[in-house]
């Protein structure tokens, strides 16, 4: 496989991620927040990719998305959270594959397309999940926008 094939999904997916954010700040799981814990926000989270080679040469990947959205808790505003995981929800589209970043191998050009995959009897779907106030000091709420990508491509 290419050494450069995790980075270049990563960036592509916190790229498209970060398209869809609106107005609201998107940080990259582990990226500084300056410990300011009452916004709205959404945290990008990655697991993978995991590669397995089908043929030689041959690749399938498979890629775990998941995306932290956190609501402050406002008077009149119990709705904002639902409106942001909304927001996320539709942002969990086809992904397209790009050789970004700066070296040599980095020449922009497309390298493959992330698709969502789908598959009820796995369980395999855009998945959300409320977390409410996690801490009654803090007036936050949180959610999870979870999806699972696959693709296919060739050395």
């Amino acid at each position: 496989m290419n050494e450069h094939w995790p980075r270049w999904i990563f960036a592509s997916i916190t790229k498209h991620f970060d398209a869809y954010k609106g107005s609201y700040p998107m940080y990259i799981e582990g990226q500084n927040r300056n410990d300011r814990t009452e916004d709205d926000l959404f945290e990008v989270r990655v697991d993978g990719p995991y590669f397995t080679e089908v043929s030689k040469g041959y690749w399938h990947i498979v890629v775990e998305v998941s995306i932290l959205v956190q609501s402050a808790i406002k008077d009149g505003g119990f709705h904002d959270i639902h409106k942001m995981v909304g927001k996320m929800a539709s942002a969990f589209q086809p992904i397209r594959v790009f050789r970004y970043g700066t070296g040599s191998d980095d020449d922009g050009t497309q390298l493959g397309c992330l698709q969502l995959i789908a598959d009820l009897s796995r369980r395999e779907r855009i998945e959300i999940s409320h977390f409410g106030q996690l801490q009654p000091a803090l007036r936050i709420t949180q959610a999870t926008v979870e999806g699972h990508y696959g693709m296919q491509i060739t050395e």
